[in-house]
This record gives C-alpha cells, structure tokens and sequence, in this order.
C-alpha cells in the first residue's frame, strides 16, 4: 500500500484560552485532492497551516512521506519546499514581476542558475495561461490573475503536495472561475492536493475525499457523493444546505 503524503495523528492547537483543533487525525494519499469545508472559525484553515508548522502544533504528530516532522533537528524549509502553500492573499512581491515572483524562489530555495528560474517560470505562467503576463507586476492584473501567478510559483518548486487556504476567498465572484479552473486542470495533472474552500462545486466536481470540520473536529468525512449529497450529521446536513443556497447550487435531498 503508497504511504500517505501527509498523515496527520491528534493534532491540537489552541489560542490562549481558545483551543481550535481538539485531536484532528487524517491522511493524504499521492494524487489525491483532499476538500476541507466548515463554518469560518471552525479551525480548517489553522488544521492545513500546521501541516507545514507554519503554525506550530500544541500536541499530536504530523508526518510527511511516512517520517515525522515535529523534530527540532528538522528543515522546515525544505519540508515547505515540498508541501507548499497558496495563500488566500496572493503574498506576492508588488515590486517584482509575474516571472520574477515566481523564478526568485526557485533561485533562492532551490539554487537554481537564473537562466533555468526563467524557464521553469515561464513553463508554470503557461500552465495557468498567463505567459503574456510575464513582465506584468501584481499592481497590473486582476485578482484572479494575481491568484493564478500564486499558483504557478507553487507549483513550479515541484512540490510533493499543495495546500490551498481559501484560495479565491479574496476574489470578485467573477473571477472565482478562472482561478477553480487552474486548481482543475492541476487535479487532472494529477497533483496532490488538499483545499480548505467554500467552493462546495469544486469539492463536488473535483475533490476525491471531503471532510467537514466544526469546532476543531472532523465531524465527518467521505467520497463528494455520499458527503455533499446525503450527509449523516445533522451539522454538516444544515452546514451544506446553506452554503448550497448560497452558491445557488441544487438542494441536497430530502
């Protein structure tokens, strides 16, 4: 049997007085798309961020690739390297380029000579269709297309795994399109993924595993056609419909 891309075992994690993931265990495996929903403030977006340590566990174990990465003799860097992370604000560098957004780190995290940074940047904006952005800065290009190059500079690193953090949470309803369709085409690359989204529609069309987290827990989890269409928990039951109005998506069935 693969060996998971990330398992996670009893995360926990609290704010002061505020504990928001209560024992939260899961498994990524290769070439999977991994959907996390939940009502804001339910703890998704702390669960995917301490998966890289960006916030550091209180307790519970994290691995990647079957070794552990809680240890202080860890490169977290390199680690991030491999599981890296799209942010729902872009954090690009308004002063840098497209294609210099995206090749500086290859240059910087991966040593790689300029020439090569160029290239493999190129290659990334042609993937999320943006080649005739290369020398547009951030200041120049719409959201969507600023979500776009944050996507192509992640995934030119050649990571193991993305993690999305709402990625079109930022975004005008009309360009929320443009940047699913990327995340899309990545999945049918056969990227691994995991995506905190309330984009219910692409969980349903494209996610493999969906699990729906309330007040630090996972309160449910299985295949987009048994969760989103017939749900066992009453929560996730009221949660769905909800969102699904929201969406202007069709009902779940009674």
């Amino acid at each position: 049997m693969a060996t998971p891309v990330i398992e996670t075992r009893n995360i926990q994690k609290s704010f002061g007085d505020n504990k928001v993931l209560k024992g939260i265990s899961m498994k990524v495996m290769p070439k999977e798309v991994i959907a996390i929903i939940g009502a804001s403030g339910s703890g998704k977006s702390t669960f995917l961020r301490c998966m890289n340590r960006l916030n550091e566990p209180d307790g519970g174990d994290i691995l990647f690739e079957g070794h552990s990465i809680m240890g202080k003799d860890i490169d977290i860097d390199l680690v991030r390297s491999q599981m890296t992370m799209v942010f729902q604000s872009f954090n690009l560098f308004m002063h840098l380029s497209a294609k210099r957004n995206i090749s500086l780190p290859l240059r910087q995290v991966k040593k790689l000579k300029k020439e090569e940074a160029d290239r493999l940047a190129m290659e990334a904006l042609d993937k999320v269709g943006l080649t005739d952005k290369a020398d547009a800065y951030p200041g120049e290009m719409s959201g969507g297309q600023q979500q776009r190059v944050a996507i192509a500079r992640a995934f030119a690193m050649h990571p193991k795994v993305l993690l999305f953090d709402e990625p079109t949470s930022a975004l005008d309803p009309q360009l929320i399109g443009e940047v699913l369709e990327v995340m899309k085409k990545l999945a049918d690359m056969g990227m691994t993924m995991v995506v905190v989204t309330h984009e219910i529609s692409f969980a349903r069309d494209v996610a493999d595993h969906v699990i729906f987290i309330d007040q630090g827990l996972i309160l449910e989890e299985g295949p987009p056609k048994e969760m989103l269409i017939n749900p066992k928990n009453e929560r996730t039951r009221q949660f769905l419909k909800r969102v699904l109005q929201e969406e202007n998506l069709p009902p779940l069935p009674q």
